[in-house]
């Protein structure tokens, strides 16, 4: 998986410029629209700011939860790793 390697924003164009899978999404669509469900229903006030950032990605990425969710987690994740350095 060399994928997995590559830093966060060249993942993040990689997937942008990678073709929509021919597969049926729906089913994945659904789980994710759960989890962001499950996630923004929360109401801890520490959250707060996680959640709004969260409801950003939903936005820019209308209809494609999956991408939305994808983001939110690369943008936590470079967040947590910028706090560690």
């Amino acid at each position: 998986m060399p994928h997995l390697l590559l830093s966060t924003e060249t993942r993040t164009r990689h997937a942008a410029r990678s073709p929509e899978p021919h597969e049926d999404l729906e089913p994945l669509r659904r789980q994710v629209s759960a989890i962001i469900d499950a996630i923004l229903s929360e109401t801890e006030p520490g959250e707060a700011p996680v959640r709004e950032q969260l409801r950003r990605h939903v936005a820019n990425n209308p209809g494609e939860p999956e991408k939305a969710l994808l983001n939110h987690l690369l943008s936590v994740s470079t967040t947590a790793q910028d706090d560690t350095a």
